[in-house]
């Protein structure tokens, strides 16, 4: 599942959690695509938004805080965010995968895109995958410095339209590899880079 089809698919949880719209907040969009990243499987976001939506406090005429992904968060067991052994076992072939993706003879610092990509087994395999994480936002800061100054600007932008304030529930570290995340899905996006494939 890619970013883009994981968020959507929180929004429509969250959507029947709530009662009405399909739209995530900034806040929310960021939460999500850090959990993606983290490779926290979508049935457990979605059983503690029901879960969360069913303690909610019932009252008549009193206006009550909505159903928030901030309150998922806040509950969702810091054991989900650790990568089981299972998921990564389901990954085997991954590195084949990338390494096909980054053939393109155009691919800006392609060597360092394959040598990721060699790697991607091993990284995803500890801590959680927050080795390879880093290490992709490393190899596309290496990227964009062989492009044009107007290219990093582009991604720059892109991801300037998705930034929000850190939710004061969301510690700093966490809130910091959202936005290495989003800059890496919004470079993608809008340059092809990192080849679509690295987001996983």
């Amino acid at each position: 599942m890619t970013a883009k089809e994981y968020i959507e698919a929180v929004a429509s949880e969250l959507s029947r959690a709530r009662g009405k719209g399909l739209l995530l907040s900034p806040a929310d969009t960021t939460l999500a695509l850090s959990w993606h990243a983290a490779k926290i499987p979508l049935v457990q976001v979605a059983a503690e938004l029901r879960r969360v939506s069913r303690k909610a406090p019932k009252s008549r005429g009193a206006m009550l805080p909505p159903v928030s992904l901030q309150l998922v968060a806040e509950k969702l067991d810091a054991r989900v965010l650790r990568l089981q052994p299972k998921a990564v076992s389901a990954q085997q072939g991954l590195s084949q995968q990338l390494l096909q993706a980054s053939r393109d003879p155009k691919l800006a610092a392609r060597g360092a895109w394959e040598s990721l990509a060699e790697a991607a087994d091993e990284l995803l395999a500890q801590g959680g995958g927050e080795g390879y994480w880093t290490a992709a936002f490393r190899t596309l800061k290496v990227a964009l410095r062989e492009l044009p100054r107007s290219s990093a600007l582009q991604a720059g932008a892109a991801l300037r339209a998705r930034l929000a304030p850190r939710p004061r529930e969301m510690p700093r570290r966490r809130y910091q590899r959202s936005l290495q995340l989003m800059l890496l899905s919004a470079s993608s996006e809008r340059l092809g880079l990192p080849p679509r494939a690295f987001l996983l």
